[in-house]
């Protein structure tokens, strides 16, 4: 009787030193969808901006969908000269990230450039924006 409860209480013992090993455990800082960004040597900040379009755009009530080409990603530009997000929401930030995307509209089949604009401040998220970027016509 008593080596059924002993063997029980030792499972029950392991099984939790095996679940405070499993918490114990570093989590990576991003999800899986953009840990292939951190391999590709891409900023920290770059990152978290894609990511917060990703987020963003779920909820958007003008974009349904997002797309920022790896090469964009790998080429956006980082202005940590700018004290503001931007003229029209001045929030203050440390730096401010834009690259290039493609956004579709919502209801829509057709895809937009677009320049997207990520505020980052004390390493997090503050602000992003998504401006059309048309390409030029010369009519003749």
């Amino acid at each position: 009787m008593k080596l059924p409860i002993a063997s029980a209480l030792f499972a029950l013992l392991a099984s939790l030193s095996c679940h405070q090993f499993v918490l114990a455990q570093e989590t990576p800082d991003h999800p899986e969808d953009y840990s292939y960004l951190t391999k590709l040597h891409v900023p920290e900040a770059v990152v978290q901006c894609v990511a917060a379009f990703d987020h963003w755009v779920e909820d958007a009530p003008k974009y349904d969908a997002l797309i920022v080409p790896d090469r964009r990603v790998l080429s956006a530009t980082i202005d940590k000269r700018s004290p503001i997000f931007s003229v029209g929401n001045p929030i203050p930030v440390d730096q401010v990230i834009v690259m290039r995307a493609f956004a579709k509209a919502r209801g829509k089949g057709k895809w937009t450039r677009v320049d997207s604009r990520c505020g980052v401040r004390d390493g997090q998220v503050v602000g992003v924006s998504l401006t059309p970027n048309m390409k030029l016509q010369i009519v003749r």
